[in-house]
């Protein structure tokens, strides 16, 4: 009896996986920007990503997510009275709004995951580096990096995870991904309990999926741990 419900909520299964993928490509940039900035101390644009991450952790992600759906369009008209620039934020498409909340909210996490473990790699190293006749960024990727990756990468899954799961609230301004489909199935039929089983079945698949390729990933990077480089 759950082959129906199966066959209608397992075509938003793609909706849900954009949105995770994309909001974390995107998250990573920006946490790995707003890290950087930190770091290095940059005059305005290091208390502007304090505020960012400050801000975006602080806030729950549904209410995040309402503040982007309502706020591009106040900020858009302001632009187009400001500076006579004519953004149509009415053909915008949902699904990117929720793209940006979930990438804000992703990307002040992934900030502070990454400054960890960037901060885990004894500053020794990068002298030892430099004085080798390396730049700060030669440095920065072979040799800061790999080691910061092995100890970032079990809390990068963890928010990977958390966003894939945090899709589920993008129902709410009107994007139909795996719970929004399981929603709009009982709105016919009233099965409740055998459709988010249905949900329940498809995220616990996609969560043991993913969870084996990043401890494959993990096994991969450890050789950094063992000195196996």
């Amino acid at each position: 009896m759950y082959f129906g419900k199966l066959f209608f909520v397992i075509g938003y299964v793609k909706v849900t996986l954009y949105l995770t993928i994309i909001s974390v490509v995107m998250g990573t940039i920006l946490g790995l920007i707003s890290c950087i900035v930190q770091i290095k101390r940059f005059p305005v644009l290091c208390q502007l990503s304090r505020l960012y991450v400050l801000v975006c952790r602080s806030l729950p992600n549904m209410v995040l997510l309402y503040l982007v759906y309502y706020g591009l369009p106040i900020a858009f008209l302001a632009l187009s009275d400001h500076t006579g620039i004519h953004v149509p934020f009415e053909v915008v498409p949902a699904v990117f709004v929720a793209a940006v909340g979930l990438t804000l909210h992703t990307g002040a996490y992934l900030s502070e995951i990454f400054r960890a473990a960037l901060q885990s790699v004894p500053e020794g190293q990068i002298e030892a580096s430099r004085a080798l006749g390396m730049t700060w960024f030669q440095a920065f990727r072979r040799v800061v990096l790999p080691q910061a990756s092995v100890f970032a990468l079990p809390l990068f899954a963890n928010q990977f995870l958390s966003t894939m799961k945090s899709t589920s609230i993008c129902f709410v301004i009107t994007v139909v991904e795996l719970f929004g489909a399981a929603k709009l199935y009982c709105e016919d039929n009233s099965q409740y309990f055998e459709a988010y089983i249905v949900v329940a079945c498809l995220y616990w698949g996609m969560g043991i999926i993913f969870e084996y390729m990043f401890s494959r990933l993990e096994a991969v990077l450890g050789k950094y741990k063992r000195g196996n480089v």
